[in-house]
């Protein structure tokens, strides 16, 4: 088995809930996305750490909205392109544009997830990194059972939630 430096996986583990962070500090994005991957993070905060993080984010606030703001558009002028009606469409610009903004909203997500990761100290990022992995191995196990029912033939109609798809049969 592989030793991991465990310095290098807290920090993926707190950037990756950063990210999330940083990703539900843009309009309109599901809150369910920002506290799961925020839930390990924040849960080994104290108050005034929350509010250092908070403040690091929100500093940053303008050029995360700018960013994502490119990023939705880059992403739209993509589909639009591939949804045209003509039969062949060369999507090469449009799908270097969409690189590059989600390269620039990355780096500017890990920027943020350094700075705020100084503000913890080394035993509550090795908190954050054991919630962050029985997290995941629950994630892993709830995917290899809705696979399994896949397998079975016995979801048909259910939704990657798992709530019964609404159709004229369901009425």
């Amino acid at each position: 088995m592989k030793r991991v430096n465990l310095g290098v996986a807290t920090a993926v583990c707190v950037a990756v809930g950063l990210t999330s962070f940083a990703a539900y500090a843009g309009p309109g994005e599901p809150a369910e996305h920002s506290h799961m991957g925020m839930a390990p993070l924040l849960s080994v905060l104290e108050p005034e750490q929350r509010k250092q993080v908070h403040a690091i984010v929100m500093g940053d606030r303008a050029r995360l909205d700018l960013l994502d703001a490119r990023l939705r558009e880059a992403r739209q002028a993509l589909i639009t392109k591939l949804l045209s009606p003509e039969k062949t469409v060369n999507v090469t610009n449009e799908v270097a544009k969409l690189k590059q903004a989600q390269e620039e909203l990355l780096d500017e997500r890990i920027k943020l997830a350094l700075q705020a990761r100084k503000v913890m100290s080394t035993e509550q990022l090795g908190k954050a990194s054991a919630l962050w992995t029985k997290w995941q191995s629950l994630r892993a196990q709830e995917r290899a059972l809705f696979e399994e029912a896949r397998s079975a033939g016995k979801t048909k109609d259910v939704t990657r939630a798992g709530a019964p798809a609404q159709n004229e049969s369901n009425h």
